[in-house]
């Protein structure tokens, strides 16, 4: 089971500026680290671990 939540924050909220950016960085960082887990596997280096 998921659990989410769903918030509209239009563009005239006084936060939009920072949650847009931040949203765009974290879209950034996801498409990285999932490159990054993508290239290790195709090349035959396996699964990435945290050490």
């Amino acid at each position: 089971m998921l659990v989410a939540e769903r918030h509209i924050i239009k563009k005239g909220h006084r936060f939009w500026a920072e949650i847009d950016n931040l949203s765009w960085q974290s879209k950034n960082l996801y498409n990285s680290a999932n490159y990054l887990i993508r290239q290790n596997f195709i090349y035959g280096h396996g699964y990435l671990t945290y050490k």
